[in-house]
């Protein structure tokens, strides 16, 4: 009898915590959007000139990858995964970031070859900081801030030139869309407002962005920090099984995400244009091309003396 008592109030306790948390992530607000809107801009402005000032006091892993389909229709699959270091200063035509190959295709480098990389890095870090002309990297005020901002590019054959045929640029979004319908959802245990957006007809959009009018989607903004924290954008008429933010990243035809660092600043950990299961919103763009930024590491101390952990995560 006990038992089955204990079993009924167990089964009794997740069920209410299932309908809370599906009240919680549906519930709509009575939200002052505009208002909302000007203090999001306002606060992922400063949020990115911190990005600025602070990035060369972190290292990260940094992962690409590209899906597309063969000529018989098959999806192939790459990706390649490394390690990212700044330098603390540089001349302006020498500040390059220093790239260390960990694995490709998912298999990880011998260490033998990563500790050699791992060497030539330091060394590329020493030439560049050591230039006569090196300056610490510049905090402007005034620099672009493209805290949502997520371009996929093309090189020229035969030609150093790159051109830029989609990008997701979040304050075009907001600048250039109706908002409505916003609910809550928790995301790693913060807060956020989830709005939904579709582009004015009257708004004109960069060559980078004419897809914009064919489409919909939502906007993540972290309750405590004022932040917009993730965006998702897909064709007009897509029909989803679930409309949670996770599923939504895997689905949309765009994403842009942000993840938050133990000192209280959100950098990019997600970008992702997919023209392979979209075939017809983008006129360039027929793969499926992401780059994820995560193990972030803050130190505050010379590139040259950081002790670089040697684990890989594939």
């Amino acid at each position: 009898m006990y038992k089955k008592n204990a079993l009924n109030f167990t089964l009794c306790f997740a069920i209410i915590l299932a309908a809370f948390t599906l009240i919680f992530s549906q519930k709509q607000d009575s939200i002052d959007i505009p208002t909302l809107l000007r203090e999001v801009k306002q606060k992922s402005d400063e949020n990115w000139r911190k990005v600025i000032t602070e990035h060369p006091n972190y290292t990260y892993k940094w992962r690409k990858v590209w899906r597309k389909a063969d000529k018989n229709g098959k999806t192939e699959e790459k990706s390649e995964l490394y390690e990212l270091f700044f330098p603390t200063k540089c001349s302006v035509k020498k500040c390059r970031i220093v790239f260390v190959l960990l694995a490709e295709d998912g298999k990880s480098l011998s260490t033998e070859k990563i500790e050699r990389q791992r060497a030539k890095a330091g060394e590329k870090l020493e030439r560049i900081e050591g230039d006569a002309r090196a300056q610490p990297l510049s905090s402007n005020q005034n620099v672009p801030l493209y805290w949502m901002k997520f371009v996929y590019y093309i090189r020229r054959p035969f030609s150093a030139e790159q051109k830029i045929i989609v990008s997701i640029d979040g304050q075009e979004v907001l600048e250039k869309s109706e908002f409505s319908v916003p609910t809550r959802e928790l995301i790693n245990g913060r807060e956020t407002i989830v709005l939904s957006f579709r582009p004015r007809a009257d708004a004109v959009f960069s060559e980078e962005t004419k897809y914009m009018p064919q489409t919909e989607g939502k906007v993540w903004i972290d309750v405590a920090d004022k932040v917009l924290m993730r965006l998702a954008i897909w064709q007009k008429g897509t029909k989803f099984a679930e409309t949670t933010s996770g599923y939504l990243l895997e689905h949309a035809a765009l994403v842009r995400d942000m993840t938050r660092t133990k000192e209280g600043i959100w950098f990019p950990r997600l970008g992702r244009v997919n023209g392979l299961d979209y075939p017809n919103l983008f006129t360039e763009m027929k793969s499926d091309f992401s780059i994820e930024n995560f193990d972030y590491h803050y130190f505050k101390t010379e590139v040259k003396t950081v002790e670089i952990n040697n684990s890989v995560e594939n």
